[in-house]
């Protein structure tokens, strides 16, 4: 069936959930004025310029402890999942596996590691989309994502905090915050290591992630060599090394790091980590007012102590609407901000909508998403003609 859309009704925003749209304003800055072409060893980009501003801006905007180390990481976040699995986990792990991307990290990626490390991961029971058991705080590596993109589900600040409480003695915990970090208030310095990828809240590409560690787990990494051998671009050794330098231990995308630091002076100037969170909470509950608006869909995750508000995922209710239709009919547009749609992820429910909440998609407020909760309807309506 053919979609007829008035031009004029469509959003120009982005609304996928990865890589998520950057500043307004960055989307139209010219190459040459990045640091294209440059060395990642020149002392104006590293020591004296950019990668050390970077630093220190997402040091002040995250609120991260001045003794914590902040290294950006090649690769996007799945490459820093596995440097701080090889890295950091002595002999056991424990975490939750809630959905595609906290089930990669806290079983598939950790099935990689010595048959020696003791797992106890908490999974999903039929029914749930949260575990009701807790992790095990005692073990060497704790392992939470405080977000998880697939589902839209997030972990409560009281979880999170009663588990950095719980901890064990010898106990890291790590965070995988890449649907969040820039866009949500979590409790502060709860975590020993915090990974995210810049592709989201900060509205960078793909391909260069943040590895935050606290002083004890920088302890750690020599220890975890008694344990196994490290391959060497996961040895957070020399990440750590050179990141105490403001330089990166092989070659950035130092374009990503300069969008970073625009993206973190924005923020900063305009309200910093609180504002950044208001305003996605902003776009989200205009999505869950619309949607308890409708008769078609509804907010997939009920709980809203547990409803992301960075990437909320949407089921459809009406079995004669497809959302593989519906994004059908946005790539449809020929807009390139539409053409990904508002699609779920690949292990998500088959009928659900995963929209984008981020800061950048709409810096004003909710215009854009007024646009596209109006562009959705119009396309039922004529699917349901």
């Amino acid at each position: 069936m053919e979609i007829r859309l008035d031009p004029q009704i469509l959003p120009n925003s982005t609304f996928a959930c990865g890589p998520g749209q950057g500043h307004p304003l960055l989307r139209h800055t010219p190459l040459y004025q990045t640091c294209f072409e440059r060395s990642h060893r020149a002392l104006d980009l590293t020591t004296e310029g950019l990668y050390k501003n970077a630093t220190l801006a997402l040091k002040e905007l995250l609120a991260i402890p001045a003794d914590y180390t902040v290294a950006f990481f090649p690769g996007g976040g799945s490459p820093a999942l596995d440097a701080v699995l090889w890295s950091l986990t002595k002999d056991s792990l424990s975490g939750l596996a809630f959905g595609a991307f906290s089930n990669r990290w806290s079983q598939q990626m950790a099935q990689q590691l010595s048959s020696q490390v003791v797992s106890s991961v908490r999974t999903l029971q039929p029914g749930e989309l949260f575990p009701q058991e807790l992790p095990d705080y005692t073990a060497s590596l704790v392992v939470l994502t405080p977000n998880e993109t697939s589902s839209g589900v997030q972990i409560p600040n009281d979880y999170l905090e009663q588990g950095w409480n719980n901890r064990g003695k010898d106990t890291l915990i790590a965070w995988d915050t890449t649907s969040c970090a820039g866009g949500r208030l979590l409790p502060p310095n709860a975590y020993d290591i915090n990974i995210f990828s810049l592709q989201k809240c900060f509205g960078a590409a793909g391909g260069t992630s943040v590895i935050v560690l606290s002083p004890k787990a920088v302890e750690r990494i020599a220890e975890v060599k008694k344990y196994r051998s490290v391959p060497y671009t996961l040895d957070l050794a020399h990440v750590v090394e050179n990141a105490r330098k403001f330089q990166t231990f092989n070659t950035p995308n130092t374009i990503n790091i300069w969008l970073c630091y625009e993206a973190c002076k924005w923020m900063l100037d305009n309200g910093g980590l609180t504002a950044m969170d208001k305003l996605c909470r902003a776009h989200a509950q205009h999505l869950f007012d619309w949607a308890e608006k409708t008769d078609w869909v509804r907010p997939y995750v009920a709980d809203t102590n547990f409803r992301s508000y960075t990437t909320p995922t949407f089921e459809i209710t009406n079995p004669h609407i497809s959302a593989n239709d519906i994004n059908a009919a946005l790539a449809a547009t020929g807009k390139p901000n539409l053409a990904d749609g508002v699609k779920r992820f690949s292990t998500a429910p088959k009928n659900t909508l995963r929209i984008a909440c981020f800061p950048f998609v709409d810096i004003n407020g909710v215009s854009e998403y007024q646009k596209l909760t109006a562009t959705l309807d119009e396309i039922v309506r004529q699917l349901c003609k």
